[in-house]
């Protein structure tokens, strides 16, 4: 898939069909409070970085279609400039989101280009998503119902359901998880699609954004 919601959510080439995830985080309503003690350890690793790395493995699951098509590759997160996207299989596509819009090139050319001025969606989609990466509890407070859980030895989870129409008509509701660093992210959209996003090798940096990186944004 080249365009479409995903795209605007963190863009990458997915299909599929399964079993919709449990509810269960959604039946714990939560305060920032609440989730700011959850999340206290990654929170921590967070607040001192400026650049955040690692590995993705992302599956899309939609209605009709037997199973999932997986793509793989790296991200980075970088307070001062944007996140960064990349799609190394099953092909390489870049995306790039950040505050004023997002470029997608695919093979070493642009392929898609939107600006926030021309697309003002975009503006709260870039927001809910730099919130994401920096567990923002406060501004995901102001876009979303909170919800969470703890999960014991296996960490805790978060729900997030969008307040305004807006933002349900790209997903109906969000669920993060992981423990020491954010681990799985899940997408569910109101047909009952959804994607899975599982994060790996993360590290934190506190240094910034590389000289080649820099360029890239």
């Amino acid at each position: 898939m080249r365009a479409g919601w995903l795209v605007l959510l963190i863009a990458a080439p997915l299909a599929g069909a399964a079993t919709p995830p449990a509810d269960s985080v959604f039946s714990h309503s939560a305060t920032t409070r609440d989730l700011a003690s959850l999340t206290r350890i990654p929170a921590a690793s967070l607040g001192s970085a400026q650049v955040v790395r690692g590995r993705f493995v992302q599956r899309r699951y939609l209605t009709g279609l037997a199973r999932p098509l997986e793509s793989r590759g790296t991200f980075l997160f970088a307070r001062s400039a944007g996140i960064e996207w990349h799609t190394e299989e099953p092909f390489d596509s870049q995306f790039i989101l950040t505050e004023n819009g997002m470029t997608q090139r695919d093979e070493g050319g642009v392929s898609l280009q939107i600006s926030a001025a021309d697309q003002p969606a975009l503006t709260i989609v870039s927001r809910v998503f730099f919130a994401l990466f920096a567990l923002d509890l406060d501004s995901l407070s102001h876009d979303f119902t909170l919800f969470g859980e703890n999960l014991g030895n296996a960490g805790w989870e978060i729900g997030l359901r969008p307040r305004a129409e807006a933002l349900r008509s790209v997903f109906r509701q969000a669920v993060v998880s992981g423990a020491a660093s954010v681990a799985r992210v899940t997408l569910e959209d109101g047909n009952g699609d959804r994607s899975e996003i599982e994060l790996s090798a993360v590290t934190y940096d506190p240094k910034g954004l590389t000289a080649d990186e820099r360029r890239r944004f």
